[in-house]
């Protein structure tokens, strides 16, 4: 049975509306992009994967998954086997937080390998941004900081990608865009041919996501689609988008790390792959950028935090510091996330969903506070430097972010 594709699959875009605000509605003349290719969401998806790969001609598949996934891995490569596909080669050699030296490594053992015609990616983000760079860097050659920047890859890969999340944060699977850790910090490729030829979300491949896990992916998601409705680089087609994922994730968020229920983990499925297909026309903001000072000088004190963690310890700041140029989409937020806005203005809104965000972090992962991963006020500087410099996140910010307000976002979680 074939799957229908995202367009009409699932209800994904049931109640999609758009934003009455001036800031975010296309300008006469103003051209902007969304990508798409083929998604296919909903429970029980996963048992579309052989049929998808006869779609793309694929016998032989190269697999490659998180290595902690154990049984769920076992399911992939059962379906794959009961709709007579062969699993050719298991690749388990990735890492969290895909470095150069990792992904240069998968894109070597690619080519090298048994003869296959389809690459098919089982994890989290890591593991499928190491897919999607290494499958392009295999087929130009070089490595990968060739490539750092927009729409740099001449040839296209000579194998299609298929992803199949097992997380619901990341939106990897959806977009033209991977993230790369160098010494420098973080680093972005932009590139049609990274894009996923095919994506699989399953919400019940994420089932087995402990409290934390959950937490940290979702608050990543969320951070997704506020970002980008925020961005001045917003439009009326991305911000109908954003708004549909946040009505997903921010119910939802609570009962999808306490409980886990499958209604819950579809929400945040859905708040996910949503928020992901905004991340190659539009992006993410400052959040992000002074996310990654979190997350570099927290790995390199050997207490690293969770990417998705590091973004929610400053998003309650940045909200607050975005919040005179974007309040209409903030305050919609706030509606959304259920906070108390009877008889308060729309600047108290917006300071209650800041909190209730810091809150959700603070009560379900282990940082409450920068302390908590041995960052103090003498380690704001390092992190200032590593996010500042992060421009292709802080330029489309809607309000600028100097030396000044990033001391002051980092010192308000101290």
């Amino acid at each position: 049975m074939t799957m229908p594709s995202l367009q009409i699959n699932e209800s994904l875009f049931d109640g999609c509306d758009f934003f009455e605000s001036e800031s975010s509605r296309t300008q006469l003349g103003e051209v902007f992009r969304f990508d798409r290719r083929r998604i296919l969401f909903g429970e029980g998806a996963l048992k579309s994967l052989p049929e998808e790969c006869r779609l793309l001609k694929a016998t032989r598949i190269y697999l490659v998954r998180d290595p902690a996934l154990g049984d769920l891995s076992a399911q992939v490569e059962a379906v794959l086997a009961e709709g007579g596909l062969q699993v050719v080669v298991v690749d388990t050699d990735v890492v969290p937080n895909p470095t150069v030296a990792s992904v240069d490594g998968l894109a070597a053992r690619l080519p090298a390998a048994q003869d296959f015609d389809a690459v098919v990616a089982v994890g989290g983000g890591s593991t499928m941004d190491s897919c999607k760079v290494a499958i392009a860097v295999a087929a130009n050659g070089g490595s990968v900081p060739d490539y750092f920047g927009f729409d740099l890859f001449e040839q296209a890969p000579d194998w299609p990608l298929i992803c199949l999340p097992t997380t619901a944060g990341t939106g990897a699977e959806a977009s033209r865009v991977s993230v790369v850790a160098t010494d420098q910090g973080k680093q972005a490729i932009y590139d049609d041919h990274i894009q996923p030829r095919v994506a699989i979300v399953d919400p019940d491949l994420a089932a087995k996501m402990p409290p934390v896990l959950t937490a940290t992916t979702g608050l990543d998601a969320i951070g997704h689609a506020l970002e980008c409705t925020a961005s001045t680089k917003s439009t009326d087609l991305g911000d109908a988008v954003a708004r549909e994922s946040l009505r997903a994730g921010l119910p939802f968020f609570e009962r999808a790390v306490t409980t886990g229920d499958r209604a819950s983990r579809r929400q945040m499925s859905r708040c996910s792959i949503l928020a992901g297909l905004l991340l190659s026309p539009i992006n993410t903001g400052a959040a992000h950028a002074l996310g990654y000072g979190i997350e570099k000088l927290s790995f390199l004190r050997g207490k690293p935090v969770p990417h998705g963690t590091a973004v929610a310890l400053v998003l309650p700041g940045v909200i607050l510091h975005n919040a005179p140029a974007v309040a209409d989409k903030y305050y919609y937020a706030a509606g959304v996330a259920g906070v108390e806005l009877d008889g308060v203005s729309r600047e108290e809104g917006i300071r209650r969903v800041a909190a209730w965000i810091d809150g959700l972090r603070r009560q379900h992962t282990p940082y409450g506070c920068l302390r908590d991963a041995d960052l103090r006020s003498a380690d704001i500087p390092a992190m200032m430097e590593i996010g500042l410099q992060v421009r292709r996140l802080l330029d489309p910010n809607p309000v600028e972010v100097t030396e000044a307000d990033a001391e002051k976002i980092y010192r308000a979680v101290l």
